[in-house]
């Protein structure tokens, strides 16, 4: 019985533990559409979706649902007056997540960095693994040049995809986000 409540335990943990992973990956990227949104505007008015289904956290500038394998930055000024600073809001989220799996990697290559009392090193292997391959799909996702297929970003254009459209065009007019 014990060993059936230990399993128990740890699974729970486990998944608690994927599922914050999935998030902040998640809002780690949409926070760097933010900034470059407010580096390219000047404007400090944005929200961030952050997964689909039930509603867990609504705030002025995130909101949090159950299944948190997609993300959304929605900037308050819908046009752009350049290309530039379009571009400049939809590299955003692929920088960051560029930096976040460079950094993952640094750790990952650096040896037995992290070590805990409390958890055994085969976990901290497997978080630390897991943590780098959802920020490197993340950020493979976001720059191929396709639509989404899943959640409720399914059709919508990936940042790469968004940006070669942006340099594709020979006017001036620069489409809504």
């Amino acid at each position: 019985m014990e060993k059936t409540v230990a399993v128990i335990i740890e699974l729970s943990v486990s998944v608690c533990a994927l599922w914050l992973l999935f998030f902040l990956s998640t809002l780690f990227h949409e926070l760097g559409h933010a900034v470059g949104y407010m580096l390219a505007t000047g404007d400090r008015q944005w929200h961030i979706r952050v997964g689909w289904g039930k509603r867990i956290l609504n705030t002025k500038r995130l909101t949090v649902n159950l299944l948190v394998f997609d993300g959304l930055f929605s900037p308050s000024k819908r046009e752009f007056d350049s290309k530039a600073k379009l571009i400049m809001t939809l590299l955003g989220g692929p920088v960051f997540s560029l930096v976040l799996v460079a950094g993952l990697l640094g750790l990952r290559c650096s040896g037995p960095v992290l070590q805990s009392d409390f958890f055994a090193d085969s976990a901290m292997e497997f978080f630390l693994n897991t943590a780098l391959s959802v920020n490197l799909f993340i950020l493979v996702l976001s720059i191929v040049p396709i639509r989404y297929f899943h959640g409720e970003i399914r059709g919508l254009e990936t940042d790469g995809l968004q940006i070669l459209h942006t340099i594709r065009q020979h006017d001036d007019s620069i489409p809504p986000v």
